[in-house]
């Protein structure tokens, strides 16, 4: 994520750093799904908060434009009905960060990373008329057709436009999942995602040796490595492979502490081989098999880990000078899993779990694509804190926990999981239900849907207000101890 404040955002993009990616390949997961899921980490709070949005199908093209710089791009006739969670303080196509369309592509946009200096003296980013972070969703979704169709299209906007940053952004339809990194202005690689593996991203240029030819699983800007070989960027005549974030990512000091750290938990989370790898450079694998197969649940607890249980976890010892940066951060402002179901009817397929804030110390709540999204997570998230809006809600509940994190945490960890099991029991038996009802009754049918998200989502936010009481009387009841003075008990 980067600022919004214009002349700023141009200034400092380059060096915001944010966001973990997590991919799950088909038969990688533990009921064949695919999942593409991240943190949405702003530099602070008061940068991104998104309102879930629906965009119906258009019959007419209409203009989409950037806030933070003079990218304008014409979404054609005909246009795809799709979600995104949009910073609508500046415009309902701003920031939508993740969503499906109607029919099942999903987009993540995006893992902030940066090409090196090399490759930026020769094609620098187009800040001022590329597409960036901010657009990218609005952009492509409208017009996608499948997970390749999406990246083909990111594709040809980094080619025609420029992009305005560097970024990785997750693609995904029931069939496969892609991964995209730009590399400078004009050019990119995407890669497809392994049926029977994971990929993790944490701010770097995740995608290594890929074989350029291999067009099935391999997708490019054309002549990407003649550049790269042109610009002295590439050296093939000395037998060297094409292997694009040596080629073109930046690999500096600071990645060491901020990056590899979340790289290698990930991945010693999933392949237990690799607990406590040594790190020499970012020479991570790019694809692994995971030592069982993840559920939705594991990548929720994934995206919640800050190093439990060692030095570097700065929440718990209290240590906010811990050295290695956590996957849960204060300043998410939300994360989510988009997961696709091929087996299953289109209308409970294509499930986005949400959670709003920091992970550590909020839950997912399940939206089945094409229903009707509760007002508290659809309304406009207003700068001060409110008492209608799910992010506000959730937000003090974290805020407060923050205060004395060993003492609160538990507390809310308890109840959220407590909760989050009760729902993911009553969504198996609500998906049951539907595809039993949905052939003959799909009125019955659709209004199981809608009930199960109004009260999973009622449900949550109701948690949240319990949790905020429980916390500030027992803050009322350590400030009353505090401060007794003589004769009055």
């Amino acid at each position: 994520m980067k600022s919004l404040l214009l002349t700023l955002a141009f200034a400092t993009s380059l060096n915001v750093q944010a966001c973990t990616t997590i991919i799950i390949g088909r038969a990688a997961s533990a009921d064949g799904s695919i999942m593409v899921a991240r943190n949405v980490d702003p530099p602070n709070i008061r940068i991104y908060r998104g309102s879930f949005l629906y965009h119906p199908p258009t019959k007419d093209a209409y203009e989409i434009r950037g806030v933070q710089n003079q990218f304008v791009h014409q979404v054609p006739p005909n246009s795809i009905g799709y979600s995104g969670l949009a910073d609508i303080r500046y415009s309902n196509y701003s920031y939508e960060e993740s969503g499906f369309n109607d029919l099942g592509v999903g987009v993540s946009a995006t893992e902030t990373i940066l090409s090196n200096k090399k490759t930026l003296l020769v094609d620098p980013y187009v800040k001022q008329t590329g597409i960036g972070e901010e657009s990218i969703n609005s952009a492509v979704l409208p017009q996608a057709r499948s997970a390749r169709h999406a990246t083909q299209i990111l594709g040809s906007l980094i080619e025609n436009y420029g992009a305005a940053e560097g970024f990785g952004v997750g693609l995904v339809d029931a069939k496969e999942a892609w991964y995209l990194e730009n590399a400078g202005g004009h050019h990119w690689v995407a890669v497809r995602i392994p049926d029977d593996a994971y990929f993790v991203s944490a701010n770097q240029s995740r995608i290594g040796e890929v074989d350029l030819s291999d067009t099935a699983n391999v997708l490019a800007s054309p002549g990407i490595a003649r550049f790269a070989k042109t610009n002295g960027l590439f050296h093939p005549e000395r037998g060297e492979k094409f292997n694009f974030r040596n080629i073109f990512g930046g690999d500096t000091e600071r990645d060491v502490g901020y990056n590899y750290p979340r790289v290698a938990h990930l991945q010693g989370l999933f392949t237990a081989s690799l607990h406590g790898q040594k790190v020499n450079g970012n020479s991570f694998p790019t694809f692994l098999k995971p030592d069982r197969k993840l559920s939705v649940s594991d990548v929720e607890e994934a995206l919640k880990t800050y190093y439990v249980d060692t030095s570097s976890d700065p929440y718990t010892t209290k240590n906010p000078g811990a050295t290695a940066r956590p996957i849960s951060v204060y300043r998410t402002t939300q994360s989510h899993i988009l997961q696709t179901r091929g087996a299953l009817p289109p209308a409970i397929a294509n499930v986005q779990y949400l959670n709003l804030g920091m992970t550590a110390l909020g839950m997912y709540v399940p939206f089945y694509h094409g229903v009707a999204v509760p007002e508290e997570f659809s309304i406009r998230v207003p700068d001060e804190p409110d008492s209608t809006s799910a992010f506000w809600k959730f937000r003090k509940v974290q805020l407060l926990a923050m205060q004395d994190f060993p003492r609160y945490a538990p507390m809310v960890r308890a109840a959220f999981d407590a909760l989050r099991r009760t729902i993911a029991a009553r969504q198996e038996d609500v998906e049951k239900e539907y595809i039993a009802t949905y052939s003959k009754e799909p009125l019955k049918a659709k209004s199981l849907l809608d009930n199960f998200v109004q009260k999973s989502a009622a449900d949550a936010l109701a948690t949240a207000e319990s949790l905020t009481n429980k916390i500030m009387l027992e803050m009322s009841a350590d400030v009353e101890k505090k401060y007794r003075f003589p004769g009055n008990g």
